[in-house]
């Protein structure tokens, strides 16, 4: 989201700067060339002079926007020592929300002295409900992801239907169950693949899914991939993606397989799924019933594809241009200057 945002609003002609903490990482190769990266490098957390440089470098910017829990603690803190006395803008994206509404101390502390922009309404609830903020300083900014043309598509017959998972590995994702679904399909039939492209969040559950898959006899039959980052470049490479999690906020990757028209069936949760269920309804699963989704599997691999991709097109041009997050994104930020 960090991206798309800077992204969006540079080609709107406003000055952005993204700043990270201690290395770019390799999304920052996808933004704008004319973005301005500042790397703090920092070595230990607690270093003052790194937090003095960190504010120096922020002062005279008119918004700040903050990413991730562990980035607002250190600037608030920051910005207390070095008196730093602007608003913060703090964009929350925790996907385990429907799990996990665990309130720490700072949680309690620092979020409501934030401007709150939450990606979906569950969110946008459990921080008035839950960690008291003031309603006025909590905003809805529902994913959106800026739409590659690719030119790759087609529908040419497979011997082989490919199946894709893109997910952090990290239990909360159920990456297993999609796994059981390829088990499930390969009873059936032998010519399924499933390639799961994720980062290892959790290496105890990286080892359980590689564990399972060869307990299973599944290593001819699915694989992993740790190192892509542009999943609309592939998206045409697949037949139907998978997304099993059991808690989700977004998820920005359904957006993506819609932006590329990929077929998918996913698990009813998230913001994503609240926008689209109407427009796409044969997308989403109600249960984690094996048999359902094998079922909802050949369903949607015999329909019209062609026409399939006409829906996706119309509701991604519905729920998520450029235009309307843009316009959502400049009045959120224009009420909370106001605060």
């Amino acid at each position: 989201m960090l991206v798309n945002l800077s992204n969006i609003l540079h080609r709107k002609g406003h000055s952005v700067s993204v700043l990270t903490t201690v290395e770019k990482g390799p999304l920052s190769g996808f933004l704008e060339k004319d973005i301005t990266i500042i790397n703090l490098e920092r070595k230990w957390k607690w270093n003052p002079l790194t937090m003095y440089f960190f504010i120096k470098k922020i002062r005279h910017f008119d918004i700040i926007h903050v990413h991730s829990s562990y980035n607002l603690r250190y600037l608030f803190l920051a910005s207390r020592i070095f008196m730093l006395r602007k608003p913060i803008f703090f964009h929350e994206h925790f996907g385990d929300i429907n799990i996990d509404q665990h309130i720490s101390w700072h949680t309690k502390y620092i979020y409501p002295k934030t401007i709150m922009i939450a990606v979906s309404r569950q969110i946008a609830e459990w921080a008035i409900n839950k960690v008291h903020i003031a309603e006025k300083r909590v905003f809805v900014l529902p994913n959106t992801v800026i739409k590659e043309n690719i030119k790759n598509s087609s529908f040419k017959s497979r011997q082989v239907i490919n199946l894709l998972v893109v997910s952090n590995l990290r239990p909360t994702k159920n990456i297993i169950a999609a796994i059981q679904v390829l088990e499930a399909l390969l009873l059936q039939k032998n010519n399924f693949h499933l390639t799961i492209i994720g980062q290892i969040a959790d290496t105890l559950y990286y080892k359980k899914i590689k564990e399972y898959i060869k307990e299973k006899h599944l290593e001819s039959y699915a694989d992993i991939q740790t190192n892509c980052t542009n999943i609309q470049a592939i998206a045409h490479e697949y037949d139907l993606a998978l997304h099993t999690a059991t808690s989700e906020s977004g998820p920005l990757v359904l957006i993506e397989y819609i932006a590329q028209g990929l077929p998918f069936i996913s698990y009813n949760t998230g913001e994503v799924v609240q926008q689209i269920k109407n427009d796409l309804p044969e997308f989403i699963m109600p249960s984690f019933h094996i048999e359902e989704w094998v079922k909802q599997v050949h369903l949607i691999l015999t329909m019209d594809q062609y026409s399939l991709q006409k829906k996706m097109q119309e509701t991604f041009d519905r729920y998520y241009s450029v235009e309307a997050y843009y316009e959502t994104c400049m009045e959120i930020y224009a009420e909370g200057l106001q605060l």
